[in-house]
């Protein structure tokens, strides 16, 4: 198991150097279209990272396959090659414009599908356009869950207006080890602009009870996760292991809200 995760951990790097050199080339990747019966099972909607390109989601894609989701798998690229990053602050109206027009097509897909529950996953530079979707969703057509791992958004972003439209609670993955991104967020700003602590090392400033932070802890290493920002991709182990639990497979009664650890 260890031998496989450092496999994937390789050649994330690669992947990661070669999207930053301006490769968006390398994106070759798409997600298999879903199936209309597995939309009536359930929608999992996943949003790259800064890349912003498809294939920066296929360990992520890979594991919740093998992990036995029989739903709805889409992955949905938000914007341009590295947008955030050349464009910092102009890209941040942009980035609410299309969280609005997402937003709607996935209440469109709620008022059709009811009984189809709808979680949004994301890495890192994606977080802030996800907490723009959560964010804009109507009141009548809510998400179920929302799933950040190492979410590259300041640590205290306003997350309460996302909380409000997202029924099972959101989940943000972060670990106090991940020292790169601190750098990045001083050098290039975190994906919403801000030059400060970003969440991914620090966890959210705001504490409620519908965000359920998942700290970095060493019984994670048995899985190949390290703690640093890159070891959740391509590692298909931990995924299946910590992540893929958390995704809604059946719409929860009106009203309640479940947080339990995987």
């Amino acid at each position: 198991m260890m031998r496989r995760a450092a496999h994937w951990r390789i050649g994330s790097v690669f992947l990661l150097l070669a999207t930053q050199a301006g490769c968006p080339a390398i994106d070759v990747w798409r997600a298999p279209p879903a199936l209309p019966e597995e939309y009536e099972r359930g929608l999992l909607v996943m949003y790259p990272g800064t890349s912003n390109l498809n294939i920066e989601m296929l360990g992520f894609y890979t594991a919740m396959k093998d992990a036995g989701l029989d739903i709805a798998i889409e992955v949905r690229p938000y914007g341009d090659f590295m947008e955030h990053v050349f464009d910092p602050f102009g890209s941040q109206p942009r980035f609410a414009e299309r969280a609005v027009v997402e937003a709607q097509r996935l209440a469109e897909f709620i008022r059709s599908h009811p009984e189809s529950p709808v979680t949004l996953l994301t890495f890192s530079g994606g977080a802030v356009f996800t907490l723009l979707v959560g964010a804009a969703m109507p009141d009548d057509a809510p998400l179920d869950r929302i799933i950040m791992m190492s979410p590259g958004v300041w640590k205290d972003y306003d997350v309460l207006p996302t909380l409000e439209h997202v029924t099972q609670g959101v989940v943000s993955y972060w670990s106090p080890r991940e020292e790169g991104p601190k750098l990045i967020a001083q050098l290039f700003g975190t994906s919403d602009a801000h030059f400060s602590d970003p969440a991914t090392s620090f966890g959210f400033t705001i504490q409620d009870p519908r965000l359920f932070q998942v700290s970095w802890t060493p019984d994670m290493q048995a899985f190949g996760n390290n703690g640093e920002h890159l070891d959740y991709f391509f590692n298909i182990d931990f995924i299946k292991q910590y992540v893929a639990p958390w995704v809604i497979t059946q719409k929860a009664p009106p009203g309640s809200l479940y947080l339990d650890l995987p």
